[in-house]
């Protein structure tokens, strides 16, 4: 039920979702006109981590290295360091970081560095020269690095020398420990001598430890904006909006918002929610059927109850009234009873003018002695009889609770099953409170978003005065339909006016 609810509420609003998302798509059609392109340039890195002993090196050594190498190229001390070398040093650090991206592709030993600019060729110029300052830096640490160990171990080697020499012109040359000390001497210096060999090839290795495998090229297409994802993320945004548009409104109109609201609201039954239709069509089988489920539960009350006089009432016009008295009496008829609609509104009598009769003498006629029933009433399909009101009257209160009205209603009982009343809205009138008082039960229609909460109880309020009671309720709403489960329409005979069918 909750879901169907859901379901009812936005097919409610679809139009507000509709809007939204045409909003939507047309905001994103008008960001991508008014962005700026953006093109994307990319070069390839092959990073090797081998020094002189090549086979203490692993590819997952390779690998770790690109990861370095991935995070140093998106740093923001190393875009200070090579600023100047890039676009004549015109961006900041900042501007650089925003402009490029460094990620090593997975499982190999290769680091993919992309750059954005305003057309191919600044995105090929910018990835080309970061590439370039990036090696040159590289090369640069490497040699500034191994020339500062070598400079420290040719000094270190200086003093061993120094030392060397010192023992073998001393005093004690040619004592055992001293000879043994000079040829410990001269074995470190040699180790040293060795290390600074090491030192200069792997200082070189570092420097060549990256190597540009695939100059940076740049697509003729732009990456941003993207106008397909634009537009997508323009209808899921409509959507949203629309979706949260329409809830928004459902929670804060002050009118109904289901037949479920109304009914625990008044704790009373809802003998029926009638669909609204915007063009009733010839033949409708869901219209046709709310009113058989109205007929049935009325009735059935009505028979458990000894209900026979049931006045319509709503609190305001344009509910829905006046097409559920029609559409029940033709239900009700469908099912063997003899029905005789009155039409209360003597104001008004818009259930005589819809169904075309308004000359004759009417209700007010029988009232005031000017005719007899048998003259006034009119028969509309077989078992279906029509007491019309003619309008405008003069002072409806006095003529509805005169005496006669009342040996009226009690002759008509006799020569009918039912006896359904229009009444006019009980806002601002009487009218409607003394034809409940004439009635056995009352059955109150209602319409979402047209009667709130309060109108509703107002006029159950209103009747409970007359000690006739409300014995149930007729909502009006949009409801989604699943047309696979409509109920199976029976070959019924044809009744020209019926609303059902034919309105």
């Amino acid at each position: 039920m909750e879901d169907q609810r859901i379901g009812t509420i936005l097919w409610r609003g679809k139009y507000v979702v509709l809007v939204s998302v045409v909003v939507g798509i047309a905001l994103a059609v008008l960001a991508t006109r008014l962005s700026d392109k953006v093109y994307e340039a990319t070069a390839i890195f092959q990073v090797n981590a081998r020094a002189a002993q090549e086979a203490q090196v692993s590819e997952l050594d390779n690998q770790g290295l690109a990861q370095n190498y991935a995070t140093v190229l998106t740093s923001r001390s190393f875009l200070q360091r090579i600023r100047p070398l890039v676009e004549g040093g015109r961006f900041d650090a900042a501007d650089l970081e925003s402009k490029l991206d460094a990620n090593p592709i997975q499982e190999t030993g290769l680091v993919e560095l992309k750059t954005r600019g305003d057309s191919p060729g600044q995105a090929q110029r910018l990835a080309s020269q970061v590439a370039n300052a990036f090696l040159v830096t590289l090369q640069r640490d490497a040699l500034q690095q191994s020339t500062a160990q070598q400079e420290e171990i040719q000094r270190i080697i200086g003093d061993f020398s120094r030392r060397i020499e010192r023992l073998e012109n001393g005093p004690n040359a040619g004592s055992p420990a001293v000879t043994e000390e000079v040829a410990s001497l001269r074995a470190a210096r040699d180790a040293l001598t060795r290390q600074s060999a090491t030192l200069v090839a792997n200082g070189v290795a570092r420097g060549a430890s990256a190597t540009l495998t695939a100059r940076p090229s740049a697509s003729s297409a732009p990456v941003r904006p993207r106008p397909v994802l634009n537009v997508i993320a323009g209808v899921l945004l409509g959507l949203l909006t629309g979706v949260g548009l329409v809830w928004l409104r459902q929670r804060l109109s002050p009118a109904l918002h289901s037949s479920e609201d109304a009914g625990e609201m008044l704790q009373i039954p809802v003998f029926a929610s009638i669909p609204l239709r915007r063009k009733p069509m010839p033949g409708d089988p869901v219209l046709s059927e709310a009113y058989e489920v109205l007929r049935a539960n009325l009735v059935f009350r009505a028979r458990d109850d000894g209900l026979r006089v049931i006045t319509f009432a709503s609190y305001n016009p344009a509910v829905g009234k006046t097409s559920a008295v029609e559409g029940f009496a033709y239900a009700a008829v469908r099912g063997g009873a003899n029905v005789l609609i009155v039409d209360g509104d003597l104001r008004v009598g818009a259930l005589s003018r819809r169904l075309g009769h308004t000359d004759g003498p009417g209700l007010n006629g029988i009232v005031r002695g000017e005719a007899t029933p048998e003259e006034a009433i009119v028969s509309l399909a077989p078992g279906l009889s029509l007491l019309p009101a003619r309008t405008p009257a003069s002072n409806p209160p006095s003529l509805l609770y005169s005496d006669e009205m009342r040996s009226l209603v009690r002759n008509l009982q006799s020569r009918y099953d039912m006896i359904v009343i229009d009444s006019p809205p009980i806002e601002h009138l009487a009218d409607a409170l003394i034809l409940a008082s004439l009635s056995d039960g009352v059955v109150l229609v209602a319409r979402t978003g047209v009667t709130n909460p309060e109108q509703l109880r107002s006029a159950a309020l209103r009747l409970e005065q007359t000690d006739t009671p409300v014995i149930g309720l007729v909502v009006y709403e949009p409801r989604q339909i699943d047309r696979t489960y409509y109920p199976a329409m029976a070959q019924r005979p044809s009744l020209e006016n019926d609303p059902a069918i034919s309105r």
